[in-house]
Order: C-alpha cells, then sequence, then structure tokens
C-alpha cells in the first residue's frame, strides 16, 4: 500500500526521467536539491551539488545527445525509490538500477546509480574520464 508521499514520489521520478531525455538543465534545476550527493556505485565517483551533475550531464551529452531511459519498475518506501530501468546509448541498450532520495521539498538529495556508463565520464582510469572529484 503507497501513501501520499510514495505517490509524490512516484511522480517525481517520471519528472525526473522526461527531464533526463529531454531538458538536462531543467533535470538538474527542478530535480535535485542544491546540496545533492549523486554517486556511481559502479565506481565510486561522487558529485556533490548541482554544478558538478551539470558538468557530467552536458558532457554526456556531448558524448550522445541521443541518449534515454526508459523506465521498467518503479518501488517507493517513505522518502525513496528504486528505479529499474533501460538506458539507450548509441544504439545500445544495457540495465541499470537507480535508488533516489526525496527531501520534503521533493527534491533529490541522494543519487544511487548502479549501471554502465558508455560514455566512461564517470569511470576514473578511463581516457574520456571528466576528472578527479575536489577533494573532500
Amino acid at each position: 500500500m503507497s501513501g501520499a508521499r510514495e505517490e509524490r514520489n512516484i511522480a517525481l521520478v517520471k519528472k525526473w526521467q522526461q527531464t533526463w531525455n529531454d531538458a538536462v538543465d531543467r533535470m538538474v534545476d527542478e530535480c535535485y536539491a542544491p546540496d545533492c550527493v549523486v554517486v556511481n556505485m559502479m565506481t565510486g565517483y561522487t558529485m556533490h551539488g548541482r554544478e558538478e551533475l551539470r558538468a557530467i550531464e552536458h558532457a554526456m551529452m556531448q558524448y550522445d545527445g541521443t541518449r534515454r531511459m526508459e523506465i521498467t519498475r518503479m518501488v517507493a518506501s517513505g522518502d525513496q525509490v528504486a528505479i529499474e530501468m533501460d538506458a539507450l546509448w548509441g544504439g545500445t541498450r544495457s540495465k541499470a538500477t537507480v535508488f533516489l532520495t526525496f527531501n520534503e521539498d521533493g527534491l533529490i538529495v541522494k543519487d544511487n546509480s548502479y549501471g554502465q556508463d558508455p560514455s566512461g565520464l564517470s569511470t576514473p582510469g578511463t581516457e574520456s574520464f571528466i576528472g578527479n572529484p575536489p577533494a573532500r
């Protein structure tokens, strides 16, 4: 049984998907909290705040501006939503899972993503890695 919070978060995930597909700057500004933490759980690459997220999203769009996300399943509980999806990059389809945590304002404060990054932008040690995260 889902409550109002879970229903709100499911609706917010649908907006997140639409903006990831079609309007990356809107996704960053409208879906993520200013102090969000985004982690590629496969590589450990961590972004702190909207501007670090925006930088990698812009680089990914340069790599493949036709990327798409198709959500196949969502499970919401409290302030978290688990999402299974297909990611389409350059004609290749891969599976991914994301755990999003929302604050009271409906903004993503934590994004733990599990999936391939075919661009290599969030994979330290690859030629196309966007750079080293700032020391924390």
